[in-house]
C-alpha cells in the first residue's frame, strides 16, 4: 500500500495513476523518458501530464499568457454570474415588502436557479462534447446578461422568478465545464492553484456579493443590484467572444499518459526518438542539397507539428482514431503541416464536431454515472457543504431581521464579510497545498502520482468546517452578537470552497476521460437536492429552531467527511473496478471523443 492507498491485485495501470518524476538513467541505460516533454525551472526534472502533441493547436502547447487569459476571462464571469444566486439574501424583507409575499417565497427566488442550472449543465455538457465549447459560453452569457436586465425590471413574483430560471439556464455551464477547461489547457501540477481561483472567483463573489449588495440596496434600492451586474456581464460578453478560444481537442491517445499504462509511456518515448531521428536527417539532407544548389532552403526542426486536429471525413474535428498498434503507427506523433491558428480563426463560434456521437445519447451519460464511487462521494461532500451554506443564507434575513437584532439589507450585507475572508483562505490553502503536496507524496511514492493525493486536503475542512456548522445554529439561537454568526458563516466559506478544490481536481485527475459528464452528474444531485432543500429549510428552522436544525445538518456532514477516509484508501481500487467494468462502456454511452482518447488496452 503505497503512503495508504490499496494496491489492486493482480498489478496492473490504473487510469489516473501516472509517472510525474522521470527516473534516473545510466550510459549503459538510458532512462525511457528523453523524449517526453519535461516542465521548466524547478519542475525540470517533472514529466508533463498529459503528454502535450506537437501540434501548435493543442492546447497544452498554448503560451502559459493564453491559458490564463482564457481561465481569468472564465473565472471573471463565474464570479459574476455566481453573484446573481446570494443577490436575494440581504433584501429578502424589501422583496417580501414590495411584493406582498412571504419569506418561504422569497427563499423560493434563491432555489430556482438550481434546477435549471442542471439541466443546463445537462445539454451544455453534451453540446461542449460534439461541437466544443465556445458556443455554450457564448451563449450562457449571453442568457445572464438577458436575465439581469429581467430582474432589474421585475413588477411581480411571478416575473423575478421568470428572471431567476433564465438566470439558473446560464448559470449551468459555469458550474460545471469551468473546471473541465482547466483539464483542458493544464498539466496535472499545475491544476491545483488554477481549481482554487475557480473556487475562490466562483464560490467567493457569493460571499461578497452581499456584502456591497445590502449597502447598495439601502442607499439606491434592490433593483440597482441586478443594473450593476448587468452591467458588468456586458463587458464579459465581449470578452468571452474575444479571448476565450475554443479549447477542445482530441489528442491522440498514446499522448494520455494518464491514461495509459507504463508501456505507453516507453512506446512515446521510442516514437519520439524516431521521429526526431528522422527530422534531423532530413535537416542534413536539405542542408547538403541547399550547399549544392538544389535546395529550397533549410527546413528547421520545429517547423513541423504533429497530426493533432486534423479533419476526418464528415467533417469531424478530431484526432487519428486509437490504433489497434501503436507501434505500426508513427505517424500520429510525426510533424505535419499544421499551422497555427490566427486570433481571427479563433473568434469562430462553430469550429466543426469533435465528436460523431448521438447528442441523446450523451444526455443519458450523467445519469449513469450517479452509480460511480467518486460521483456520490463528490457529491456528499461538496454538495452537502454548499446547500447548509445556502440554508444559511436563506434563513439568514428570518434569523436576524426581526427582533431583537432588526437588521436591515446593510446590517444583514456585513455578515458576509467573515464568509468572503474564509474564501479567500480557503483559495490560498488549495493554490499552496494542492499541487504542492501532489508533487510531493508523488516523490515519496516512488515518483508516481496517484489523485487520491488530493483528498488528504478534507484534513483542514473537519478542524474549521465542522465545528462552524454545529455552533452556527447554536450561536443564532441564543442571539448573540452578529459578529460570533459571521465568523462562523467564515469557516463554513472556508470549508466549502476547500472541499470543492478537492473534488473537482480529484474528478478531474481520476476521471479526465469523463471529467465534464461526472461533474454534471455531481450538479445534477446538489443542484436538485438543493432546490429541495430551500422548500422546507425556512418552515423547519421556525419549528425546530436553529440549534436542532443545525446539529442535524452537522452530522449528516461529518459523515460525508468519514467517507473520505475509504475513498483515500480505496480509490484507486474503485478506479480500477470502474476501468474494468465500465458502465457507460456497457451501456453504449461512453463519448466517443473520449474513447479516442484512450490507450488500447
Amino acid at each position: 500500500m503505497g503512503l495508504g492507498i490499496y494496491e489492486p491485485k493482480p498489478a496492473r495501470h490504473v487510469p489516473g495513476t501516472a509517472t510525474l518524476y522521470e527516473e534516473q538513467g545510466t550510459e549503459e541505460a538510458p532512462r525511457r523518458t528523453s523524449h517526453l516533454k519535461h516542465g521548466t525551472g524547478k519542475d525540470s526534472q517533472l514529466l508533463l501530464v498529459p503528454q502535450p502533441s506537437n501540434s501548435p493547436n493543442d492546447p497544452l502547447n498554448w503560451p502559459l499568457w493564453k491559458k490564463d487569459l482564457t481561465l481569468f476571462v472564465l473565472c471573471l464571469t463565474a464570479g459574476v454570474a455566481a453573484a446573481l444566486g446570494p443577490i436575494v439574501a440581504p433584501i429578502s424583507k424589501m422583496l417580501v415588502d414590495e411584493f406582498k409575499t412571504t419569506y418561504k417565497v422569497t427563499a423560493e427566488f434563491a432555489g430556482w436557479q438550481f434546477w435549471p442550472a442542471g439541466i443546463a449543465g445537462l445539454f451544455g455538457s453534451a453540446v461542449g462534447r460534439i461541437w466544443g465549447k465556445r458556443p455554450v459560453y457564448i451563449v450562457s452569457t449571453l442568457l445572464l446578461f438577458i436575465g439581469a436586465i429581467w430582474n432589474s425590471l421585475a413588477q411581480n413574483t411571478d416575473s423575478f422568478l421568470g428572471a431567476r430560471v433564465l438566470q439558473g439556464f446560464g448559470l449551468g455551464a459555469f458550474e460545471t465545464i469551468v473546471p473541465s477547461t482547466v483539464g483542458d489547457l493544464y498539466f496535472v501540477h499545475q491544476r491545483g492553484k488554477r481549481i482554487a481561483f475557480y473556487n475562490l472567483t466562483f464560490l467567493g463573489s457569493t460571499y461578497f456579493t452581499p456584502v456591497l449588495g445590502g449597502f447598495i440596496s439601502t442607499k439606491h434600492g434592490w433593483r440597482s443590484q441586478f443594473q450593476i451586474i448587468s452591467a458588468f456581464l456586458g463587458p464579459a460578453l465581449i470578452l468571452v467572444i474575444l479571448l476565450v478560444p475554443e479549447h477542445a481537442y482530441n489528442r491522440p491517445a498514446i499522448f494520455n499518459t494518464d491514461l495509459g499504462s507504463v508501456d505507453n509511456l516507453s512506446e512515446l518515448d521510442e516514437q519520439l526518438a524516431k521521429t526526431s531521428s528522422a527530422r534531423t536527417e532530413q535537416v542534413v539532407e536539405v542542408d547538403e542539397k541547399s550547399a549544392t544548389g538544389n535546395g529550397a532552403g533549410v527546413m528547421r526542426p520545429d517547423e513541423g507539428v504533429a497530426s493533432g486536429s486534423g479533419s476526418k471525413a464528415g467533417g469531424i474535428a478530431s484526432t487519428t482514431e486509437t490504433p489497434g498498434s501503436l507501434t505500426d503507427e508513427p505517424a500520429i506523433v510525426a510533424d505535419s503541416g499544421e499551422k497555427r491558428k490566427t486570433w481571427v480563426q479563433e473568434l469562430r463560434v462553430y469550429n466543426g464536431r469533435f465528436s460523431d456521437e448521438s447528442f441523446f445519447k450523451l444526455i443519458f451519460a450523467p445519469f449513469a454515472l450517479f452509480l460511480y464511487p467518486a460521483t456520490l462521494w463528490a457529491f456528499s461532500l461538496q454538495g452537502t457543504f454548499i446547500t447548509w451554506t445556502i440554508a444559511v443564507a436563506v434563513v439568514l434575513a428570518q434569523m436576524f431581521a426581526g427582533p431583537p437584532t432588526n437588521f436591515g439589507p446593510a446590517e444583514l450585507g456585513y455578515m458576509y464579510t467573515a464568509p468572503f475572508i474564509g474564501a479567500l483562505a480557503g483559495y490560498f490553502l488549495g493554490a499552496f497545498v494542492s499541487d504542492l503536496s501532489a508533487k510531493w507524496m508523488a516523490r515519496k511514492n516512488n515518483n508516481t502520482y496517484e489523485p487520491e493525493f488530493r483528498i488528504l486536503l478534507i484534513i483542514p475542512v473537519v478542524i474549521f468546517g465542522l465545528p462552524g456548522l454545529y455552533a452556527y445554529g447554536h450561536v443564532a439561537d441564543l442571539h448573540l452578537h452578529w459578529i460570533f454568526p459571521s465568523v462562523l458563516y467564515g469557516f463554513l466559506a472556508f470549508a466549502v470552497v476547500v472541499s470543492c478544490t478537492v473534488t473537482f481536481s480529484y474528478i478531474l485527475d481520476a476521471h479526465r476521460d469523463i471529467a465534464v459528464e461526472m461533474m454534471v452528474s455531481v450538479l445534477l444531485l446538489k443542484n436538485f437536492f438543493a432546490f429541495g432543500c430551500t422548500y422546507f429549510l425556512v418552515d423547519w428552522v421556525a419549528t425546530d429552531g436553529p440549534a436542532r436544525v443545525f446539529d442535524i445538518l452537522g452530522a449528516i456532514q461529518t459523515a460525508a467527511c468519514v467517507l473520505s477516509i475509504p475513498m483515500y484508501i480505496l480509490g484507486k481500487a474503485q478506479r480500477d473496478l470502474m476501468a474494468r467494468h465500465n458502465l457507460l462502456k456497457k451501456w453504449g454511452l461512453y463519448p466517443k471523443s473520449a474513447a479516442t482518447a484512450l490507450p488500447v488496452a
